[in-house]
């Protein structure tokens, strides 16, 4: 339900600017996976997601502690992968990946914005630069 009042909130337009394309997906599906991983993330350390439909996007980052969810449903273990353009204007603390499997959903790992900027390759699959983590360079989230 959240994913699809971030998505009203929007008009449905397309406003995907990552590098998942669902062209085959209704607009709100986006938002929907986004929610996905932000519910299994707050589950997981206790914080609150945050429920207010805003149209614009957040800050750089989902929760109080800075940290920014990063969603995907791909069919194979996925990357870490944004725009560098969102990295440069939207500062987060710590990055943590979800890869949505429904019914599950798994945290595959988090990783600092100054390992980030260490670690990531810059790519461009003709959308623009992306910012491209391999998953085996996130730390684990469970201790």
């Amino acid at each position: 339900m959240l994913g699809m009042k971030r998505s009203g909130s929007m008009n449905h337009a397309e406003t995907k600017n990552s590098q998942n394309f669902l062209n085959d997906k209704p607009a709100w599906y986006r938002h929907f996976i986004g929610v996905c991983g932000e519910h299994t993330y707050s589950l997981f350390s206790g914080e609150k997601v945050d429920s207010v439909t805003i149209g614009k996007g957040d800050n750089g980052f989902d929760f109080s502690n800075g940290v920014q969810v990063k969603s995907s449903d791909s069919k194979n273990k996925p990357n870490l992968m944004f725009p560098v353009s969102q990295f440069n204007r939207k500062i987060a603390d710590t990055y943590v990946l979800v890869w949505v499997k429904l019914p599950e959903c798994e945290i595959i790992g988090k990783i600092s914005r100054n390992n980030v900027k260490n670690v990531c390759e810059v790519r461009d699959y003709g959308r623009g630069e992306t910012i491209f983590v391999a998953n085996d360079k996130l730390e684990s989230i469970v201790k």
